[in-house]
């Protein structure tokens, strides 16, 4: 056999087994792309149900003034709970601080607060308990309606069973669920139906007080006991213990079947 017919012979070989197993060779590098794909989806999901939504970037278009500090001339805390057919939404926490920065865990998931290139709303949550945080250097009159804005400001959307939702709230809808002939949608405060919506003053509707003595309040960490806020006491006109308005109000926003709701 002259040499170069034996060249061939394994230059022919060689090919053969190469095109055997180039199927492998595309089958190998496509697994790990689609695993890639699903790691990242699943992180996004994960993440998303964790912290609700997805946190903006600076210079956000907020209606207050953003502070450097958070003051405390009116220092409460309304709690709002957001319910949709029959399940509860988490509040994220973060809302209201600009370029918000993680500072732990609480019960209710990640604790946000804000460093040197941060700034707060007077209406802001620092976790997902459902706490809002009314930190003023007056006693201005923040309603429902401010507080869907700025966290329609802070975040991108809203992460309600795995699906991207708008952040809006009227008497029709609440995060794109809109009333029809069999849904609808009630405010209650302190448990009552209120018709205010949007337009009702979140100044009066204080829930945290000296009467909270659980940790496991959703008071705690966050306020509660705090040198600050005197054990929970609510500051009015920059004096703690002058609130005018009692403590322990709630708000509750429910969607679901208009039989089922008052």
């Amino acid at each position: 056999m002259s040499r170069s017919k034996n060249t061939r012979d394994i230059s022919s070989r060689r090919r053969r087994k190469q095109e055997k197993g180039l199927p492998w060779a595309y089958i190998v590098p496509a697994i790990i792309v689609v695993g890639v794909i699903i790691g990242a989806v699943y992180i996004e999901t994960s993440s998303g149900a964790a912290t609700t939504s997805v946190l903006l970037a600076g210079g956000l278009n907020f209606p207050f003034q953003c502070l450097g500090s958070e003051a405390l001339f009116l220092h409460i805390h309304p709690h709002l709970q957001i319910v949709i057919d029959g399940k509860n939404v988490t509040i994220p926490g973060g809302i209201g601080i600009e370029n918000a920065i993680p500072e732990g865990q609480s019960t209710w998931g990640q604790v946000y607060g804000g460093g040197s290139s941060s700034c707060y709303e007077p209406v802001h949550t620092h976790d997902a308990s459902g706490l809002i945080h009314i930190e003023s250097p007056s006693n201005t009159n923040y309603t429902l309606g401010n507080f869907f804005t700025i966290w329609n400001q802070t975040y991108a959307y809203a992460l309600v069973n795995g699906t991207k939702h708008p952040i809006v709230f009227s008497s029709t809808d609440i995060l794109g669920y809109t009333t029809n002939s069999t849904y609808k949608l009630v405010l209650l405060v302190d448990g009552k139906p209120s018709t205010a919506f949007g337009n009702l003053v979140l100044n009066t509707l204080d829930y945290c007080g000296p009467q909270i003595t659980s940790t496991s309040s959703v008071c705690y960490p966050t306020d509660w006991n705090s040198g600050t806020n005197s054990g929970g006491t609510p500051a009015w006109n920059g004096q703690v213990g002058t609130y005018p308005y009692g403590v322990g109000h709630t708000i509750e926003i429910e969607y679901g079947p208009a039989s089922s709701l008052p």
